[in-house]
């Protein structure tokens, strides 16, 4: 059913990640808070890596950050190697 909304290997998509915290009852305006950014801040991670809010968002769905983003982490593998 997942694959509905999102495609392995692939960054997903702002509404999927939206959803996935809904599905936790967590909003983008909480994590905010949580972390004391300005009202839609933590969008900037919808269009740039942004670490801190990157590990907010995946903490809060409960996945790896790599399983939301792999596009921003599978070149660090290469990086390294």
């Amino acid at each position: 059913m997942t694959s509905l909304f999102v495609d392995m290997g692939h960054d997903w998509s702002s509404k999927a990640i939206i959803t996935a915290l809904d599905k936790k009852g967590v909003s983008l305006r909480t994590l905010e808070q949580e972390l004391g950014l300005r009202a839609n801040s933590i969008r900037n991670v919808f269009y740039r890596r942004v670490n801190c809010y990157q590990e907010a968002i995946a903490q809060a769905i409960g996945v790896n950050p790599a399983v939301i983003w792999p596009s921003r982490y599978h070149r660090e593998k290469h990086k390294s190697a």
